[in-house]
């Protein structure tokens, strides 16, 4: 799906808000290798420990869109998803196109914890922690990196 243009363009990032969102996004990210599992047995095993971990990716995620959205409209774009979100901002060069891929698929992740689509796959969720979670990071690494050049 295509963006379509908002009304005019922020003049400036809000740094406020989003150093705000970068500190939740570090405190979730922080919270899921704290409780990281050594096995997919025991994650599956600990239903406690699926919902702290569930929740915190789920948040972690929802940031990083928060974010994209968020600089999508400094720029003065109205993405019609969180994923088109992503892809304008690798179309911006603000992210690297395989970034901004990845960073798609773990929307898909989010609707499947959010909205229960399917049951689900805690194989999946150990692998989102063991490499989804660097994405997560990367982009809040390359977000940090924004607001440096902003200064």
């Amino acid at each position: 799906m295509k963006a379509r243009a908002a009304a005019p363009a922020i003049a400036r990032l809000d740094t406020e808000v989003l150093d705000a969102r970068l500190r939740e996004l570090s405190r979730r990210l922080r919270r899921v290798a704290a409780r990281k599992p050594a096995s997919v047995k025991t994650l599956s095993a600990d239903e406690d420990l699926q919902d702290i971990l569930a929740r915190n990716l789920e948040v972690a995620i929802q940031t990083c869109i928060d974010i994209a959205y968020h600089l999508c409209g400094a720029h003065g774009v109205v993405p019609a998803t969180a994923a088109a979100a992503f892809s304008e901002l690798a179309r911006r060069k603000l992210i690297e196109r395989g970034l901004a891929e990845r960073l798609q698929r773990a929307v898909g992740f989010r609707n499947v914890l959010v909205h229960e689509y399917a049951e689900v796959d805690w194989k999946i969720v150990m692998q989102v922690m063991r490499t989804g979670t660097r994405d997560l990071a990367a982009f809040g690494k390359a977000v940090l990196k924004m607001l440096d050049e902003q200064k």
